[in-house]
């Protein structure tokens, strides 16, 4: 009996990882579209970009990705000494305080004034974009994911693809189904900011402060842990 709790303690459901991928594509495609044709989310692509303006020898476009690049790190490091100073490694709490908080910053941006620079808010998106990267990679009991951006998960449904129609494993196609919804709500997200865009502009990303919202409610109550 403990260790069934113990499995359901540690099973993440698939909604939670659907929510938060759906808002990395929105980060995506929102940076992307209005602030610069920047991937605040996918730091592979700002650092070819860098590469080429490096090449170039454009130092503003250098600078351009590369606060980007860096505050995604930042992220990442200020998230590990928050889950382990202050959670305590409890990584239920830093979900939820890392869901309120991105919720909240992209309430902050969107009523940004007009002329804000487009560095001041894709440093932003990427810093939260690590957040999501850094906590959210777990669905299921066992499966892992890529909450920001989807190569990582086009491997993982190509694995459990291939395992579920040649080898026979029922449980691997079934994840494999898993991880095609995740990519479809990466979509998702990247579609919905073309068309809110287009109708209230840079409001559009309370649609991800709503995401996050949402987020909240999938997540267990951390005192279980």
């Amino acid at each position: 009996m403990q260790q069934d709790g113990a499995a359901r303690r540690g099973k993440v459901p698939v909604r939670l990882g659907m929510a938060v991928i759906c808002a990395g594509g929105f980060m995506d495609a929102y940076s992307y579209l209005l602030h610069g044709k920047v991937f605040a989310t996918g730091q592979t692509g700002n650092i070819v970009l860098l590469s080429l303006n490096l090449a170039q020898g454009s130092w503003p476009g250098v600078l351009h990705y590369l606060v980007s690049i860096l505050a995604f790190v930042t992220g990442i490091m200020l998230s590990k000494f928050v889950l382990v100073s202050v959670h305590k490694g409890n990584s239920r709490h830093m979900q939820r305080t890392v869901a309120i908080f991105e919720a909240l910053a992209f309430v902050v941006i969107a009523l940004l004034p007009p002329g804000v620079p487009d560095l001041l808010v894709n440093v932003t998106i990427s810093f939260c974009a690590a957040l999501s990267f850094e906590n959210f990679r777990t669905f299921g009991t066992k499966s892992v994911y890529s909450s920001v951006f989807c190569t990582g998960n086009l491997r993982s449904l190509g694995e459990t693809l291939y395992d579920g129609l040649f080898t026979g494993n029922r449980h691997e196609l079934h994840r494999s189904m898993r991880y095609a919804a995740l990519i479809l709500s990466f979509c998702c997200g990247a579609v919905v900011c073309k068309l809110l865009i287009d109708v209230v502009g840079q409001l559009a990303c309370l649609s991800i402060s709503i995401l996050f919202l949402l987020a909240t409610r999938f997540i267990s109550d951390p005192d279980e842990e």
